[in-house]
């Protein structure tokens, strides 16, 4: 019995440390909107500043291959280089 009442309680410490809040803004009806914001205080749907992946141009990678020739990869990187050319960072 201890070992659920453990179980439970790691549980909900668990849920409570993600920093998970509710959007800030107001519907078209003046309701609370109910979508969940990781970062910020406004969704996708009421943040201006917001650019899906489907709004960004496809490109072919500008980086170059071990043998020299031009990537063929594409990639939606503002940088213009796919994910095997984009510097790690540290």
């Amino acid at each position: 019995m201890k070992k659920i009442k453990l179980s439970v309680a790691a549980l909900l410490i668990a849920s409570v440390s993600f920093a998970q809040t509710q959007c800030e803004a107001k519907t078209k009806k003046n309701n609370q909107c109910k979508n969940i914001v990781k970062t910020g205080k406004l969704c996708h749907l009421h943040n201006p500043n917001y650019k899906s992946k489907s709004d960004l141009v496809t490109v072919i990678c500008t980086g170059t291959t071990k043998t020299g020739n031009k990537c063929k990869n594409k990639t939606k990187n503002t940088n213009k280089l796919c994910y095997l050319h984009t510097p790690k960072k540290d």
